[in-house]
């Protein structure tokens, strides 16, 4: 016979497991995939083909590149947007470089505040920046690229958007004791700019990611799950079949603040479309199950 003391206990336990927020679980279900992956197939012609093939190997999520003119590849940033829609795929996030954004002296935010009219259009949580260019790779430089980062998150706060910053390995070269993706995590405010960790590029770079979301717990909320080969030496392949560990580097995923894991891969030594799907394939089975 169940006694009131047992009935409470249970009944608490219940109300609790109601209480947690499962959106963090369930956005690390959805598998995207950065469209820079299938860069040979996404010109005018070939994109929404493109779009459709993506959603039929598994992909929930596509995060976004090409952005020029306020358009992705000749089409609009609204036929983008339906182009995702009739295919059942969201967009979370995309990577837009700004030069004027990042590196003009006397930016007036017009370009910025465009993005955010078009990712608020697209569905995006997350605008990121991707690359910075080897002439502006100095602590100077990283510190102007943190400042900025504050105020465009601070703007995309009131879309209910986030800013964020991409790393390659170029991040983690010293500049007198300390470096770029250091001096970015510590000069941004965490409530307007977020981190998306290129797994590959942190390893690559013989950086261990477990230990960056130790000194940054909750800061990358994104993560580009991108793997190693030995053969050609460094070059990034399929997942599953290169050397990083993700099953490891994923159980931390709460520590890190993980929403969005984001397939990537830059060489390839059989057909793209092939390579995304074997790559799905092995992140759904072997790594967020």
């Amino acid at each position: 016979m169940t006694s009131r003391r047992d009935f409470l206990l249970k009944s608490s336990m219940l109300t609790a497991g109601l209480m947690v927020d499962k959106s963090a679980f369930f956005k690390n279900k959805e598998i995207g995939l950065q469209l820079y992956t299938v860069r040979s197939e996404v010109d005018n012609a070939k994109l929404a083909s493109t779009i459709k093939t993506i959603a039929e190997a598994g992909y929930k999520n596509v995060e976004l590149y090409g952005y020029s003119d306020r358009k992705f590849f000749g089409h609009s940033v609204k036929e983008v947007a339906t182009m995702l829609k009739q295919n059942n795929l969201k967009t979370s996030s995309g990577h837009y470089a700004l030069a004027d954004m990042m590196h003009g002296e006397n930016y007036n935010w017009d370009s910025w505040k465009y993005l955010l009219d078009d990712a608020k259009t697209l569905g995006h949580k997350y605008v990121i920046i991707p690359y910075l260019d080897d002439k502006h790779r100095t602590a100077d430089d990283y510190k102007r690229i943190a400042e900025r980062l504050n105020k465009g998150g601070e703007m995309a706060k009131k879309m209910n958007m986030c800013a964020g910053y991409h790393n390659h390995n170029f991040e983690f070269e010293d500049l007198n004791g300390t470096n770029g993706w250091e001096l970015l995590l510590n000069n941004t405010d965490p409530k307007h700019v977020v981190f998306e960790m290129d797994i590959y590029w942190v390893v690559y770079a013989g950086q261990d990611p477990i230990s960056w979301f130790r000194k940054h717990p909750g800061r990358f909320k994104l993560w580009h799950i991108k793997d190693l080969a030995t053969q050609p030496e460094k070059t990034s392949t399929i997942v599953g079949t290169g050397t990083i560990d993700f099953k490891k580097i994923y159980a931390e995923r709460k520590l890190a603040g993980l929403e969005y894991p984001i397939v990537e891969q830059e060489a390839y030594t059989k057909p793209v479309f092939d390579c995304i799907r074997e790559s799905y394939t092995y992140v759904k089975n072997n790594i967020v199950v």
